[in-house]
């Protein structure tokens, strides 16, 4: 049940205050879902507790009952207490600590996780190596090209503390990482990703994407490079006397008056309670398992994507029930990729075949990236489409692309193309990319193009229509439909053929806690919560619409990294 029309962020902290929800001086806000006892939408409890004018609410809004000081059965002093062991909270954790500050770094899991490797900066040393550092100017032109890209609907300030900061952050984990041996990890190797470069200057990306290679978890891009740099974080962050908390989930925030103090959370041993005399740092990471808070807050994507998030927005509820608001644009962005566009194009980059919908007929500019591309299809009948071509295509220089800057080629030859396209056909119909669950990928081939389009399953005379139409716009070099631009214009001629159902993925959810460019969460009236910081895939107002691969590893190099490691600096008070 969704709420009704008068249903806002302040209303609802208006009835959690009425009710002793959000009081001063006492513990506040919670942690799953499972854990709060919360009843069905519409009960008589949820009316109690969270309705102040009638409305009705979800069931993460509805703060429980404070933990009674009677069942702590441990407390624990530290500067800074960190909820979530990844990325962003290992980052934050580690120079908060080098820094002098003491801290508590509580992980619900029995292990810290990594997922992806793409880590987006400027002007580190392994950028400048290799000829791109990038200068005041090209920063602002990255600068405005994004804020138009977003609507300007997003923290402009946050965007250049990244920018401005991204370079530093990267070289200090490089330096870390290239010697984890030390500590008794893995020493990993920084490399520069390529990049696809559009002569429109519209989808292309920028460089400055970086990965860690040669751990064992991480041999190349579809691997999950990753975790082995969170794994070295791991031991670094013990090295530097952090005191990290194996299967401990964090409940309830503790509040003195306006003020976080500390955290209550739930291990073996029973609870304890961390308090924090810096500040309490929220990492727990994405919402994306969560569908009543997709619902509520991203509902236009909510149900139109499979759906890959890993975890359920505790964090998120702790926060809200603590009084924070959500982005300023009121709805997170998500991250939905075309997974399948990796295997019809081997990059990110623009399409050169032809993409049909259900219907048989072309539905927009095959000129698109992994990330638009993925949007596009949600507005087709069964969010989904086909991507059609024929043998040449193996012949285009695209294919050939780098992987990584002074790397080899992806493919040396056409043969090499066509071998890799024959693996996919003959695969089992599913990829796992980067721990983001199992994907559809089901390559079809066909001698004639009649029976390609008969074993995609779309309606023959219309699709047939349609690559006759197309290749004749290929002949012409002119895209009288759609505008194609003319070196994408390769014809269905040459068989064999190929094709594969193209569906909408939602990796995870980017946003949801409004914060400041201190990364100080915010209240409705942009009032700052003291004590309170957020990391992360909760960062709001970082990305609006949806979350572009212009910045390759932008989540990962800017809400993680950098606000990690500035975040923890400043909470030490380096800065």
């Amino acid at each position: 049940m969704k709420n009704s029309p008068s249903m806002n962020r302040r209303s609802f902290l208006k009835g959690a205050l009425a009710t002793g929800a959000v009081a001063t001086a006492a513990v506040t806000g919670a942690g799953a879902l499972a854990g709060c006892a919360a009843q069905p939408k519409g009960s008589a409890d949820s009316t109690s507790k969270g309705q102040a004018d009638g409305a009705t609410v979800y069931e993460f809004e509805i703060a429980p009952d404070p933990i009674p000081d009677s069942d702590i059965a441990e407390t624990v002093d530290a500067d800074v207490v960190v909820i979530g062991a990844g990325f962003s909270g290992l980052c934050c954790a580690l120079s908060a600590a080098e820094n002098g500050a003491s801290v508590a770094l509580l992980e619900r899991m029995d292990h810290v996780s990594g997922r992806g490797g793409s880590i987006y900066a400027m002007n580190s040393k392994l950028t400048k190596e290799k000829g791109y550092e990038c200068s005041i100017e090209e920063i602002a032109r990255r600068y405005k090209r994004m804020m138009g890209y977003h609507s300007y609907r997003v923290d402009g300030r946050k965007w250049m503390l990244h920018f401005n900061r991204s370079g530093e952050a990267m070289d200090w984990l490089i330096d870390r990482m290239t010697v984890g041996s030390s500590v008794g990890g893995y020493d990993l190797t920084p490399v520069m990703e390529h990049w696809y470069e559009d002569p429109e200057n519209i989808n292309g990306e920028f460089p400055g994407t970086h990965e860690f290679l040669d751990g064992p978890n991480g041999k190349g891009p579809d691997d999950n490079p990753q975790q082995d740099v969170c794994d070295n974080m791991a031991l670094y962050c013990e090295k530097e006397g952090v005191d990290i908390r194996y299967e401990t989930e964090a409940k309830q925030l503790v509040k003195d008056g306006d003020k976080v103090v500390g955290v209550v959370a739930k291990s073996g041993d029973g609870y304890v309670r961390f308090n924090g005399k810096k500040g309490v740092v929220i990492a727990t990471g994405d919402f994306g398992q969560n569908k009543e808070m997709l619902e509520k807050l991203i509902p236009w994507a909510a149900h139109q994507t499979e759906f890959g998030g890993i975890w359920n927005g505790t964090g998120h509820q702790m926060a809200y029930w603590a009084g924070a608001a959500i982005d300023r644009s009121e709805t997170p962005a998500p991250m939905i990729f075309c997974f399948q566009w990796r295997s019809i194009t081997r990059q990110v980059r623009a399409f050169q075949g032809l993409m049909v919908n259900t219907d048989g007929r072309r539905y927009g500019n095959e000129d698109n990236v992994i990330s638009h591309g993925g949007l596009a299809l949600m507005h087709e009948k069964g969010h989904c489409a086909y991507a059609i071509w024929d043998n040449d295509y193996a012949n285009e220089p695209q294919w050939q692309n780098h992987r990584y800057v002074d790397g080899p080629k992806v493919f040396e030859t056409p043969d090499d193309v066509r071998a890799y396209w024959q693996t996919v056909v003959d695969g089992p119909g599913t990829i796992n990319m980067n721990g983001s669950g199992d994907i559809e990928v089901k390559m079809i081939k066909a001698d004639t193009v009649e029976e390609l389009v008969e074993k995609l399953g779309l309606p023959a005379d219309e699709t047939l229509k349609t690559i006759e139409a197309y290749n004749g716009y290929c002949e012409t070099g002119v895209d009288e439909e759609f505008g194609k631009r003319a070196d994408l214009l390769l014809p269905v001629k040459n068989g064999p053929f190929y094709g594969i159902k193209c569906t909408p993925w939602f990796l995870t959810t980017t946003g949801g806690i409004r914060c400041n460019e201190k990364l100080q969460v915010m209240n409705e009236d942009d009032e700052v919560i003291e004590g309170l910081y957020c990391l992360g895939s909760t960062v709001g107002d970082m990305y609006c619409n949806c979350y572009p691969t212009n910045f390759p590893g932008h989540n990962l190099g800017g809400t993680c990294l950098t606000f990690g490691y500035v975040t923890g600096r400043h909470l030490a008070g380096a800065e």
